[in-house]
């Protein structure tokens, strides 16, 4: 190994799946932190493990396949605040694990009919299943899980690791990177790790096959005070380097997720053609900490912020937030002194930023949850 969010609400949507600081990183297959659990003895029994809190106990799938070796031990939520999030992910994880002890049987099985037919040496194949509880709500309620597969057939370990990021909360919440990070996410930590990469490029894959960037769905864990970066075996690397884990610290919640806000004066809004109060889109959005692209040739602009992504046509009645159906406001986007106008509505019911506007005219936007 070589050394190279959290005091206000999180935002994402319940679901199941981390600036500066100090960077390792681990080319190693699998972790050597794992939680370790006691024997069980019985299919399907639950015991409690030695490492783990209170928050998990531990389950043992087992196998009556003779021709694999199964370890196989997945966590088990108990008396989470959302009771709901809780069962369906203590499914979800087991339906997993279930599902790949089932494919390995099926593989060993067939690999020794093939070599009992073929006269040939039969080595039984291995799957191990492990799962680390990195982050237990402690740390303001995140809560983090690592669980790493390796199946071994014929030598060639296959591994995969699954993260699971949320919030221990009446309502549970996915934790995503650009809840830890805010929304200039990809190239914070982008720079980190092509950092890391070029310190130890022998180890990674070049060019279009190397790394191309973080992105929304990238897998990763908090533990300690940083976010690993996770990524799949020969995703960037060759199978020797493992499945590479890039740690970068986290930052101070309070900078992360401090209110935003723009202030739209009087003087630089006006009420348009189709009746409207028009305001500036770029000037606006920009102080949001919205990146806004303007193209030309099609006189449309891109809106995008971390994974949000909305597009406006001018003179066009179409507005719509990533893949949501397109709505009609009853006003078009103008150009006015080579600015480009949107209806305030966008920012309120596309962009779901919340508007006030006081006696003076002046506008004060914000996010929503602000």
């Amino acid at each position: 190994m070589k050394t190279m969010q959290y005091t206000t609400k999180w935002t994402k949507t319940l679901a199941v799946a981390g600036l500066a600081g100090i960077l390792m990183v681990s080319a190693s297959g699998l972790s050597s932190a794992h939680a370790q659990v006691q024997s069980a003895s019985g299919n399907g029994q639950i015991t409690a493990p030695v490492l783990a809190t209170k928050m998990v106990t531990s389950k043992k799938l087992h196998s009556s396949e003779k021709w694999l070796k199964a370890d196989v031990t997945i966590p088990v939520f108990q008396g989470l605040a959302d009771t709901k999030y809780q069962d369906q992910l203590n499914d979800i994880i087991e339906s997993h694990a279930s599902k790949d002890l089932a494919k390995w049987e099926k593989a060993a099985a067939e690999a020794a009919t093939s070599a009992k037919k073929n006269g040939y040496t039969m080595h039984p194949y291995q799957l191990l299943i492990q799962y680390e509880l990195t982050s237990d709500g402690s740390d303001n309620g995140l809560v983090s899980l690592k669980i790493t597969t390796e199946g071994t057939r014929m030598n060639n370990p296959e591994t995969l690791v699954d993260t699971y990021n949320f919030t221990n909360e009446a309502e549970a919440k996915r934790v995503a990177l650009e809840d830890l990070f805010g929304s200039k996410y990809p190239s914070i930590l982008d720079a980190h790790i092509k950092s890391a990469i070029a310190a130890d490029q022998e180890l990674y894959f070049k060019g279009e096959d190397g790394f191309q960037g973080v992105h929304p769905e990238q897998s990763f864990y908090v533990k300690d005070g940083h976010a690993y970066i996770v990524f799949q075996k020969y995703s960037i690397a060759p199978g020797s380097t493992g499945t590479p884990e890039f740690a970068v610290k986290l930052p101070d919640q309070k900078d992360v997720h401090r209110a935003v806000q723009a202030i739209i004066p009087s003087s630089k809004h006006y009420i348009g053609k189709d009746g409207k109060l028009m305001v500036p889109l770029a000037s606006v959005l920009r102080q949001m900490n919205f990146d806004v692209t303007w193209n030309g040739k099609s006189k449309t602009a891109d809106i995008t912020k971390g994974a949000l992504w909305s597009s406006i046509s001018l003179n066009k009645d179409s507005y719509s937030l990533g893949k949501n159906a397109p709505r009609k406001l009853g006003a078009v986007p103008e150009m006015k002194n080579g600015y480009v106008y949107v209806p305030l509505e966008f920012l309120s019911d596309i962009l779901n930023l919340k508007v006030i506007q006081d006696k003076q005219g002046q506008i004060t936007i914000s996010n929503a949850e602000n």
